[in-house]
């Protein structure tokens, strides 16, 4: 697995404004209109962003632009529908902020075609304005398990855990739930109760039994803009046609950034994009 991680600042849109423009004329008139249709230009760039990352995968296989072909499930999850790719190639985008990125995998060991199941999901570690810890879980509280809930708020006779460790843990549990589901093309469909992930085990079970058939990988990308840095936590997820025999074989796998995460200013790839592709 392979997962690709563009950055930008969305408070700036000075910085990417000019080059969204531009970098239209790459996708196909369908993906235009959905773009035009988002309210904030951010979004609109960061979708942008999110079309071009598979259409750069298919030109790195020499397929040119004008013979891609994208389509999508009956739930709405996209896959690469270009006639001739082999071996076949799963994708899945995710965006939160400033950053927008791609899991990627190929292999004849790929699981569920034509989207296959591979999921990402990567979300900014921040707290609401004028909320506390214990207000924000809240609104979550019924799509956590009671295992969960308590790695988040101890009980008064545990030792209380730092803000920064209970957010930490909390968007580790919510993408690794995201990831899972996304991989699963089902999105809301999931009760995310039903996925219970024990940060303290690393493991993942779903309905109570251990995720043997899938592999989850977590990494961490750091995000740095004038002078502050905002870190996003990540967690993709794919199935394999074999189960783990081992218990310890299910363990969810920490990964530094290294030659299977490539992360690059978004900015500069729609220009490489436009160069590449035109």
């Amino acid at each position: 697995m392979h997962i690709r991680v563009e950055t930008f600042d969305e408070a700036t849109p000075e910085a990417w404004q000019e080059v969204y423009e531009r970098g239209l004329r790459l996708v196909d008139p369908d993906t235009r209109n959905r773009l035009s249709k988002f309210y904030h230009k951010r979004d609109s760039f960061r979708g942008l962003v999110g079309a071009l990352l598979p259409r750069m995968l298919l030109k790195e296989r020499g397929v040119p632009l004008d013979k891609m072909a994208f389509g999508r499930t009956q739930s709405g999850k996209p896959y690469i529908a270009t006639q001739g790719v082999d071996p076949p190639i799963a994708y899945n985008i995710t965006h939160d902020s400033g950053v927008v990125a791609m899991a990627w995998s190929s292999g004849e060991e790929l699981v569920g075609p034509p989207a296959y199941r591979l999921g990402i999901d990567v979300m900014k570690i921040q707290l609401p304005r004028h909320e506390s810890f214990s207000d924000f879980l809240d609104a979550f509280s019924e799509q956590l398990t009671p295992l969960e809930h308590r790695s988040l708020l101890p009980s008064p006779s545990e030792p209380s855990l730092p803000l920064s460790e209970a957010l930490y843990r909390f968007y580790l549990i919510w993408t690794m739930k995201e990831a899972y589901t996304k991989a699963l093309g089902l999105g809301a469909g999931f009760e995310f109760n039903r996925i219970e992930y024990d940060v303290h085990q690393e493991t993942v079970r779903i309905d109570g039994a251990l995720a043997r058939e899938w592999k989850f990988i977590r990494f961490d990308v750091p995000h740095r803009l004038h002078g502050r840095e905002d870190v996003y936590v990540g967690v993709a997820a794919i199935s394999h046609r074999e189960q783990a025999r081992e218990a310890e074989d299910c363990r969810v796998e920490y990964r530094d950034p290294g030659h299977w995460l490539e992360c690059q200013d978004a900015v500069e790839f729609v220009e490489r994009a436009l160069h590449e592709l035109s």
